[in-house]
C-alpha cells in the first residue's frame, strides 16, 4: 500500500438509492457473507454497516478496483435480480467525506439523528476482533466518529430535530382515537424501540407492552416506564392491540396475515429486513406503514433545515481535508524513519 495514500473505498446502498426491497436483499447478503468473517484467503480488509436505512461495505485493498470487484462478486452470488445499478461508490477522500457524513447524521433519513454514531460505533470495534485492519481503516473510523461527535455537539441543527419517535406519535394521534389510552405492542428490545418508548411515556401514553425474546434483558426498561412484558412465544397476539411497533432484528417476517379479525388497526414496521409481511397492507381495517412509507414525511419536515445542512456539510468537509493531510504527513514521516 502506498505511503500517504488512503486506500480504501466503500460499497453501499441506502435508502436514497434503492427501494426497501433491494436494500433488504443486499442486507441479508452481507450478514450472511460477512457477519462471521469466516472465508479466508481475501486480499481486503472490510468493516460492514448495516442499519435500517444503509448497507455499506468499508474496505482497503493494494488494489482498490480489484476489491471492489471480489465484493460486488460475492452480492452477485446471494443476489438473484438486478441491484448494481443501485449501488453506490466512493474511494479515498470521497469514502472518508462520505462516512463523515453518515457518522454525523447529515446523510440520515431523520438528520443528525444520534443513533448512527453508535452504530457505525459499534460495526467498527465489532470488526476488531476478527480483523487486523491497516491504520488507514482506523484513521478513517476513528476520526469520521470524532467529526460525527463535533457535529452533535456544538452545531445548531440539533435544536429542532425531528425523530422518528416524534413522527409516530404524531401519525399515531392523527389515525387513532385516545392514543394515550389505547393498548400498544413494542416487537423488539431494540433502540430505536426503547427510544420511541420513552417518547410515548413522556407524553402521556400509559398502556404499553414489549414482547421480546430476552426478559431478563428488558426488565430494568420494563421498571422504569411501566411496561407490561411478554414472552416470544406470545408474539401471536400482536393482534389484539391497536397499535403495534416492530422494531425487532428477525430475519424474516414474524408478524403476518391474521387468523381472524384484528383489533389491530395501525402497524409500523422500522426493522430492514421488513419484519412485518407486507401484505398485511391489503388488509381492509389495516394500516401498515414501513421505513420506506416514512421517509417522504420525514423529509418534508426537514426541508427547513437545508441552509444548516449545508453549512455543517462545510464543517466536515473541511475536517476531512485537514484530517487527510494529516494522515499524509504522518504516513510520510514513518518512510522516512524506515
Amino acid at each position: 500500500m502506498g505511503r500517504g495514500c488512503m486506500h480504501i473505498g466503500v460499497l453501499g446502498i441506502n435508502f436514497k438509492s434503492a427501494e426497501i426491497g433491494i436494500r433488504e436483499f443486499v442486507s441479508k447478503a452481507c450478514l450472511k457473507r460477512f457477519a462471521k468473517i469466516s472465508e479466508t484467503g481475501r486480499n481486503y480488509a472490510c468493516v460492514v454497516l448495516s442499519t435500517c436505512n444503509r448497507t455499506e461495505i468499508y474496505f482497503s485493498a493494494n488494489d482498490l478496483a480489484d476489491a471492489h470487484s471480489e465484493l460486488l462478486n460475492i452480492l452477485r452470488e446471494e443476489i438473484f435480480v438486478p441491484f448494481e445499478h443501485k449501488l453506490y461508490s466512493y474511494f479515498g477522500i470521497d469514502c472518508f467525506l462520505h462516512l463523515a457524513k453518515v457518522t454525523s447524521g447529515l446523510d440520515s433519513a431523520i438528520v443528525a439523528e444520534s443513533e448512527i454514531q453508535r452504530q457505525v460505533k459499534i460495526a467498527y470495534e465489532q470488526t476488531l476482533l476478527y480483523y487486523s485492519l491497516p491504520s488507514c481503516m482506523h484513521y478513517l473510523f476513528q476520526k469520521s466518529l470524532k467529526l460525527g461527535k463535533n457535529i452533535r455537539s456544538n452545531f445548531f441543527l440539533l435544536q429542532n430535530q425531528v425523530s422518528i419517535a416524534k413522527i409516530l406519535f404524531e401519525i399515531s394521534q392523527d389515525l387513532l382515537d385516545k392514543l394515550s389510552t389505547l393498548p400498544i405492542l413494542f416487537i423488539g428490545n431494540s433502540e430505536i424501540n426503547r427510544r420511541v418508548i420513552a417518547y410515548f411515556k413522556r407524553k402521556g401514553v400509559e398502556n404499553l407492552s414489549l414482547c421480546t425474546r430476552s426478559l431478563s434483558s428488558a426488565t430494568e426498561m420494563a421498571q422504569k416506564h411501566g411496561l407490561s412484558l411478554m414472552a416470544w412465544e406470545e408474539l401471536c397476539l400482536w393482534q389484539n392491540f391497536p397499535l403495534v411497533i416492530c422494531g425487532s432484528n428477525a430475519p424474516h417476517y414474524i408478524v403476518s396475515q391474521p387468523k381472524s379479525e384484528p383489533t389491530t388497526r395501525l402497524v409500523f414496521d422500522l426493522s430492514v429486513p421488513r419484519n412485518v409481511d407486507p401484505s398485511l397492507s391489503r388488509h381492509p381495517q389495516v394500516t401498515l406503514l414501513n421505513m420506506e412509507s416514512l421517509s417522504p414525511l420525514i423529509e418534508n419536515r426537514q426541508k427547513k433545515n437545508q441552509i444548516e445542512i449545508k453549512e455543517a456539510e462545510l464543517i466536515i468537509l473541511n475536517g476531512v481535508q485537514r484530517y487527510l493531510h494529516s494522515f499524509q504527513q504522518r504516513e510520510k514521516r514513518v518512510v522516512v524513519c524506515a
